[in-house]
């Protein structure tokens, strides 16, 4: 083989692994934008009378915005249980970028492990993998105000009405990709923060982006489920594409509509501290 051919080969092998490489990076299969909304708007035991209101708004705002119809409104969809458990003291689970919660709907149990970066490859390159027959992988766009992109790449799986979540072991059981980072399995985890959040999520909106129909959840965070005042209160809206596939047009007028609904002043939080983040810190001392 001449050196002129062999140069050749070996370049072509380089396209190729590094062709291996890329494909292994999953596809961001949804993008997901986030709003936090002001949570003493929705005081009350009907906040269906503001979440009513604010889609009202929200209706004028994507007129205004992007000229797309609109339709459907927002019902109740989901009443269900959120736990996060991380290790108290030291939140091991969290210092690497994960969280890991419980979700319980109708008395059934869902786990999920997620883990953020703003770095798509970091993220997207993590073992997520779940033990369960029925897990289930994404690989998300999160992007938050005003506009901070996190990629987010969870599983979530279904548990026994008797697994205990005590110690990490039982996460490391259910998402073998953890074994990686050398945790203490004997090391006990327990509630964040001591919270058993009750969710409320309203489903039903929509806006046409184009070629994707965006659709939205509005949330309803309470510590109780006999409270009528949340302690957090969020806008999202979503559009998905299995193989990533979103056209210019999309993308341009899902970001104008979301620089446009952080213009909704009178609706908006007075902080901008994230659920996740609001369950860590409602007790200081629980990571200290």
């Amino acid at each position: 083989m001449n050196i002129q051919l062999l140069f050749k080969s070996l370049f072509l092998m380089g396209l190729l692994a590094s062709s291996a490489l890329v494909s292994a990076l999953p596809d961001t299969s949804a993008r997901e934008y986030k709003i936090l909304l002001n949570p003493s708007l929705f005081n009350g035991a009907n906040p269906e009378i503001a979440i009513a209101s604010y889609w009202t708004d929200l209706q004028a705002v994507i007129q205004s915005s992007i000229n797309r119809s609109r339709s459907g409104s927002f019902t109740l969809d989901k009443v269900r249980t959120v736990k996060f458990y991380d290790t108290p003291s030291t939140c091991r689970l969290r210092a690497n970028d994960f969280i890991f919660r419980e979700r319980v709907e109708n008395g059934q149990r869902e786990v999920t492990l997620k883990y953020r970066s703003p770095d798509r490859y970091v993220s997207g390159y993590q073992d997520m993998q779940g033990t369960g027959s029925d897990a289930e992988t994404k690989f998300e766009d999160d992007i938050s105000t005003p506009f901070v992109v996190s990629y987010s790449h969870s599983t979530k799986q279904s548990i026994g009405s008797g697994k205990n979540l005590n110690n990490m072991d039982d996460p490391i059981g259910l998402f073998s990709g953890l074994s990686a980072y050398q945790f203490n399995p004997n090391e006990s985890i327990t509630l964040v923060g001591g919270l058993s959040i009750s969710e409320v999520v309203y489903s039903g909106a929509s806006v046409d982006l184009g070629s994707k129909v965006a659709t939205f959840d509005l949330t309803l965070w309470y510590l109780s489920a006999n409270s009528t005042t949340p302690v957090t209160a969020e806008i999202s809206y979503k559009y998905a594409d299995s193989n990533a596939d979103y056209s210019q047009n999309v993308v341009t007028r899902a970001k104008t509509l979301f620089m446009a609904m952080q213009t909704m002043s009178a609706w908006l939080a007075t902080n901008s501290m994230t659920k996740t983040n609001f369950v860590y810190t409602y007790n200081p001392s629980f990571c200290q």
